[in-house]
């Protein structure tokens, strides 16, 4: 399957509402918008509640049109202008794609989630959330990956409980 850069329209059948994006391959990005809103995480809330209320069948993807990646963010505005589509929470065309961040934004970012707790509600929300999602295998190579990461590091008081209990999985 070739990768077709360009943009693209999800519209609801049922109301006429509409979201514009842009992508470098289309068919993996409509991909990812249906994984998202069949999970119930999509980054539109509008387009969400939509999905839910509507259900999945009444949503069309389909390319407007094809474009090189250079000119992806000025069409995808043209876009936005020309329909203004209501399930974009941004009226502005971005991109994220190359963005990278450097050793201080992620110290910065670590720092911020360094001792945060989660409630239990919290973690049910989560656990419901990767219902259904398949995990990787624990390979040899991928027991041996986890053994070198924390290699030299020192045990918590969790982790001696978690092992003394049978439950392996990483903390």
């Amino acid at each position: 399957m070739t990768k077709v850069s360009g943009i693209y329209l999800i519209e609801n059948a049922a109301s006429g509402k509409r979201y514009v994006g842009s992508a470098i391959n289309m068919g993996a990005r409509f991909n990812e918008h249906k994984k998202l809103l069949r999970r119930g995480s999509h980054h539109s809330a509008h387009l969400q509640a939509a999905w839910n209320k509507y259900g999945e069948d009444v949503f069309r993807f389909g390319a407007l049109e094809e474009w090189e990646p250079e000119f992806l963010v000025g069409m995808e505005q043209w876009w936005i202008n020309m329909l203004r589509p209501e399930y974009n929470h941004r009226v502005g065309a971005s991109s994220n794609l190359g963005i990278r961040f450097g050793d201080v934004a992620r110290a910065n970012m670590a720092m911020g989630a360094r001792g945060k707790k989660l409630t239990a509600e919290h973690r049910t929300k989560i656990s419901a959330s990767l219902m259904g999602i398949k995990r990787l295998p624990w390979t040899d190579e991928r027991k041996e990956t986890q053994s070198a990461a924390r290699k030299g590091k020192p045990w918590t008081e969790a982790r001696r409980a978690a092992q003394k209990g049978g439950d392996l999985r990483p903390r």
